[in-house]
């Protein structure tokens, strides 16, 4: 199994079937460190505040997301080790790259840290406290993996009693944690010690209670006996804990005569105005657990120090810091992390891990600490981490920020465009590519200074790409796009060369490669000088990282020019650029290796005559001068910029440190920096270019951790401080579809909810060339008269319909019928009810991708126990929930004929009862617009009443969402979702109608949208008589499969209705659309890219008068119909031949 699940809980508090020791046992064995007798607790009940109280739970809380995040980690990083995280999740969810790496990164500091405690030597006994532990299994993975270290070694779990008697019920239950333990038992006590067994101790208190904690650990482990040398563990946890109450901890801590510390925890190397910091602080605001005690490193350690720790027994550092130390990380490690999955969110893991730090501090009595020296290998290399303070006195090395007005498109790692004309250079920039907020970006946007600059147009790419050159060749216009990427692991090779404003493609490069660099160099050719680009390092989809320095020979195509002496190493991401505008030697700084540390070093090469490559190393002259802000020097991801004011190194990733707004900025020709005043902009995935004596900032932005994304807004950087409403650059053309109608006079949509539809409808846009439509392009004229079926399809409706007479399908059509006229929707077919045993699986109607009921299975003690007063007692009456509430008996989400109102659940349930058009589709708790509804996190306290059979395991393993949904007498809308799922009917009956993908263009579904405004229950619309409805009445127990793209609409059939969706994926993962889908119903990548790829056909047909793209446009659209007929055609005639199954 891959869970161990929560243990039933009697009253008392102990797990179901679980009889603990008597309190007044004594465990006989002399060795172990906790041998005396454990008290029953006789403590006088405290009150309690019920708004702390509540706080409390929010923190508790923030333990579920770390522990699955550390459980990806496990799964995927510790390969072939022992799992102990595993038993504490309800369920494996894989993370992302950046969040695994991240929690790598975490768990090894804390356990380096451990590990280091546990091999001294010493005679002592020694004890590891982890205060705030959360169901962090540490105990168990260094009994289970390194036993010998653990000798003479008693570990203590401290965290909220309630937390703890959960993490207890695990314990008892699972036979790998226990195994491990000598006499595991539990205690009766409401706090204090929970649990016990050699050489585990379970402590519930709350860290604020010191009185409690000290007794307790008297009482159990003698701690304050000086034969014991102690470490205590902090992992984000006294964080959230109010300044004095946390201080109070480590005076606490420092009483004792051998004992160390060990603290990993958020800090603010940059203040609280950089992008990250205000992303981090505001996502732990809005879960209301504010990190009280934040503030700088330099901060803590005098924290430390008042504390009574002595302060030449502290070292400290971040985590970006202990990343790049090679006595913490070797190089092997690091290129392990990369082979397990494809990786290239570097500058944003060096966000995340510049803003945490690992702190080690001991303080033993015997100890003189007066000229003890730091004894972490990371001493050596300390002082080049450490900032000189920077003289921003002088008015040269100012830059003010003034953010651009108007829309703002989201776009990171991106690449400039030149404009296609010399007139416009300094006046109009192109943005090309990179990563927008939901997936790679193909197209390019157009900023200048006046509205009615040309538009720069991006090459035809067939997908979106990212980290890509563009590189303007010589004193024209003309430009190349090389290489780039779509995912880490699939890099690209094509190149593109516009010359003359027309983009063409030429050859490719010899290995497909991103974050490389690329430069104009200038040939002293006869008869006269040749441009052409000069392309170095880069690292390819299998990441592997290159040295070659390629020089591009027009239909000759690459040529792999050979280096002579010395030269740098292979890296990827390093900033270059030419000693002048037109010039054949240049500059090379900074750049990745392959074991991922950014290089801190600074080449000159020359392009000689026989085309081969010389290079010098001039580092050492640099770092000397910069002396203690040498490692500002060396970046990843960085921009070289030829400006007035010299050559400009500009943003990305320093190896030693973070860098700050007093930083980001360099003069390669003094080595001063510049600071940055007014707005912060994060220099992360930003493209720069040089323009009226300033800097243009165009894009960028970075995914925070967990936390959020962060865009930065473009800008304009200048050594004058101007008034912000005196910028004149600004976006005047975009093709993203929410940007565009904005820039058109439209009201902005920037910022649409999760399953809004964006409907630029394509069609609409045709209109204004030709007479075309959806409605005339089959060629087929409207008729109130119902189509017969052809032989074909009574032959396939038979074999589906076993059970039907066939004089019925075959004789007579349905009768289309609507509020008593002869016309409207036909008779729908009812869906066939199935059980599923043997070979008849569910997988066989997967793939069929027809509706079907299942029966016979049970979904759990829901559809028993889902009563309404037992749903407000376990939810809370008073707990917040968005609800649709109408005055309609249907629903229209195109026309917003209902409310969002915010209600008290229990409000909400009486509504409902009494008939109120009221209905609740329910959200994620926590981040609504960001993350699915999933009812085990949403709804815990009902959870466990709802649970799958094991016969819909497919769905269980890949499921998206599900949400709760409970609804009063009112219709949903008609809609399709692009998740198949099953909808698990638990209390009411309800009538759902569905449609086969076949009748999409009878039931008005607009361009991009995935709901529609027909009544299908009311309507006269004719269209519907050509439609095939389909006709389920569900019933408690009842479980309704949906395949993808069927319409639907439902509605109760006896005034309330309660169910649960699962809406889960059947297709490959890369055929989503990439970025977030919190409702399961946005389309398909195919066919987002098949939307931009139309609009790309319409305007191929600007230039020609109306009627004749009209004519050529209609013939276009009548091909894709046909073509789209064929393929329904042949994908109806191989599901019905699987569904014959159902009639043998």
């Amino acid at each position: 199994m891959e869970h161990q699940n929560m243990p039933e809980m009697s009253q008392n508090g102990d797990a179901a079937g679980i009889s603990p020791i008597p309190p007044t046992l004594k465990i006989d064995n002399d060795s172990i460190p906790f041998h005396r007798d454990v008290p029953e607790r006789t403590r006088s009940p405290k009150t309690v505040d019920p708004k702390q109280k509540k706080n409390d739970e929010y923190v508790m809380d923030t333990n579920n997301s770390s522990i699955v995040s550390k459980r990806s980690v496990e799964k995927l990083y510790y390969g072939g080790e022992a799992e102990y995280f595993r038993y504490f999740v309800s369920k494996f969810k894989r993370r992302s790259p950046l969040i695994n790496r991240g929690y790598w990164l975490r768990m090894k500091s804390i356990e380096h840290s451990v590990t280091r405690f546990l091999a001294e030597q010493t005679p002592k006994r020694k004890i590891v406290v982890n205060l705030g532990c959360g169901y962090d299994p540490m105990p168990f993975a260094f009994l289970g993996k390194q036993p010998e270290l653990c000798e003479n070694t008693t570990f203590v779990d401290v965290d909220y009693p309630v937390l703890m008697q959960n993490k207890c019920g695990i314990i008892s239950n699972t036979e790998a944690l226990h195994g491990l333990l000598e006499n595991f038992y539990r205690t009766p006590n409401e706090d204090g010690v929970l649990g016990a067994g050699n050489p585990y101790l379970a402590v519930g208190c709350d860290l604020r209670d010191l009185d409690l904690l000290k007794e307790t650990l008297q009482d159990a482990v003698e701690i304050e006996d000086e034969s014991v040398a102690i470490l205590f563990v902090a992992e984000v946890s006294i964080a959230y804990m109010d300044r004095d109450a946390s201080q109070a901890v480590l005076e606490w801590a420092a009483t004792y005569p051998d004992v160390r510390f060990c603290l990993l925890e958020q800090h603010l190397p940059d203040g609280i105005e950089h992008p990250f910091a205000r992303t981090m602080l505001a996502h732990f605001q809005k879960l209301r657990t504010p990190l009280h005690t934040i503030g700088t490193m330099e901060e803590m350690k005098q924290r430390f120090v008042n504390a009574g720790w002595p302060e030449n027994a502290l070292e400290m550092h971040s985590l970006w810091e202990l990343w790049a130390e090679p006595t913490f990380i070797s190089p092997e490690q690091r290129r392990m992390l990369d082979a397990i999955e494809p990786f290239d969110e570097w500058e944003e893991f060096a966000l995340f891990a510049s803003h945490y730090f690992l702190l080690l501090v001991e303080r033993k009595a015997d100890q003189d600490y007066t000229h003890r020296a730091h004894r972490m290998s990371l001493a050596a290399t300390r002082a080049s981490v450490i900032p000189s303070p920077v003289d921003d006195s002088d008015p040269e090395y100012r830059l003010y920020v003034q953010e651009f007005k108007g829309s703002q498109v989201p776009r990171r790692f991106g690449a400039l465009i030149p404009p296609a004309s010399r007139g416009q250079d300094g006046d109009a920039i192109g943005l090309h590519g990179g990563l927008g907020t939901q997936e790679r970006l193909d197209d390019c946007d157009t900023y200048s200074w006046f509205e009615t600059a040309q538009v720069i147009d991006g090459p035809p790419l067939r997908t979106g790409i990212m980290c890509h050159t563009i590189t303007r060749l010589g004193g024209t216009n003309n430009c190349m796009v090389v290489g780039g990427r779509t995912s880490p692991d699939k890099a690209i090779a094509d190149c593109w060369l516009r010359q003359d404003s027309v983009w063409q493609k030429v050859q490719s490069l010899p290995e497909a490669r991103y974050r490389h660099c690329a430069v104009p160099v200038r040939l002293p050719t006869e008869p006269r000088p040749a441009h052409t680009l000069l392309v170095y390092g880069g690292r390819t989809g299998d990441g592997h990282v290159l040295d070659e320095w390629l020089l591009w020979a027009g239909e000759q195509g690459w040529t792999n020019l050979r280096v002579v002496g010395d030269h740098p190493c292979a890296r990827f991401g390093a900033a270059m650029i030419t000693d002048h505008k037109e010039s054949i030697s240049g500059v090379i700084i900074g750049g990745m290796t392959s074991a991922g540390r950014v290089m801190n070093d600074f080449w000159h090469w020359n392009l000689q005559p026989d085309m081969s490559i010389t290079c010098q190393n001039v580092s050492a002259r640099a770092i000397s001068f910069l002396k203690h802000n040498a490692s500002i020097l060396g970046r990843f991801g960085a921009q070289l910029v030829r400006t007035e004011q010299g050559i400009l190194l500009v943003g990305g990733i320093a190896g030693g440190r973070m860098l700050t707004r007093a930083d980001e900025i360099l003069n390669m020709r003094s080595l001063r920096p510049f600071t940055v005043k007014n707005a912060r902009p994060l220099f992360i995935g930003a493209s720069v270019q040089d323009v009226d004596g300033g800097l243009l900032l165009l894009g960028g932005g970075a995914t925070c951790f967990s936390f959020g994304t962060y865009w930065s807004k473009s800008c304009f950087l200048s050594t004058t401080s101007r008034p912000q409403e005196d910028m004149a650059w600004q976006l005047i053309s975009s093709k993203q579809p929410e940007v565009r109608k904005t820039l058109m006079g439209a009201s902005p949509q920037l910022d649409l909810p999760r399953g809004a539809d964006n409907r630029a409808s394509v069609f609409s846009y045709h209109s204004a060339h030709s007479n075309f439509s959806p409605s005339s392009a089959s060629g087929d004229r409207m008729s109130v008269m119902p189509r017969m079926p052809s032989p074909s399809a009574v032959a396939r409706a038979s074999a589906y319909y076993p059970s039907a007479s066939p004089s019925i399908v075959v004789e007579t059509p349905p009768t289309p019928v609507v509020n008593g006229h002869g016309f409207g929707l036909p008779r729908p077919l009812s869906v066939p009810k199935v059980q599923l045993a043997g070979n008849n699986n569910f997988m066989k109607y997967l793939d069929a991708a027809q509706p079907v009921m299942i029966s016979g299975l049970s979904f759990g003690t829901c559809t028993q126990y889902w009563t309404n007063e037992y749903l407000k007692e376990a939810i809370g009456v008073d707990r917040k929930v968005v609800v649709h509430a109408s005055q309609h008996e249907t629903m229209d989400f195109q026309n917003k004929n209902f409310t969002y109102d915010t209600r008290d659940f229990g409000a909400f349930i009486d509504g409902a009862r009494g008939g109120e058009k009221v209905y609740l589709r329910s959200l994620s708790k926590d981040a609504p617009s960001e993350t699915p509804a999933n009812l085990s996190e949403d709804f815990p306290e009902i959870a466990q009443d709802f649970q799958l059979p094991e016969e819909l395991a497919y769905v269980v393993a890949n499921a998206h969402s599900t949400p709760l949904r409970i609804s009063g007498p009112v219709a949903m809308w008609l809609h399709y979702d692009v998740m198949a799922n099953v909808l698990c009917q638990v209390r009411g009956t309800k009538r759902v109608t569905l449609f086969p993908p076949s009748d999409v263009a009878h039931l008005g579904f607009e361009a991009g949208a995935s709901s529609s405004s027909i009544d299908v229950f009311s309507s006269n619309d004719p269209a519907l008589s050509k439609t095939h409805p389909h006709e389920a009445i569900l019933e408690p127990g009842d479980i309704l499969f949906i395949p993808s793209t069927w319409a639907h609409t439902a509605a109760p059939t006896d005034g309330m209705s309660v169910a649960v969706n699962c809406f889960f994926r059947s297709l490959d993962d890369q055929k989503y659309a990439a970025g977030r889908d919190v409702y399961g119903n946005r389309d398909l990548a195919a066919y987002e890219k098949g939307r931009k790829d139309v609009g790309k056909i319409v305007k191929a047909f600007d230039d020609l008068p109306p009627h004749v793209s009209g004519f050529y446009l209609q013939r276009l659209g009548m091909e894709l119909l046909e073509k789209a007929k064929v393929t329904s055609a042949s994908a109806g005639e191989q599901l019905h031949s699987v569904y014959a199954e159902l009639g043998s």
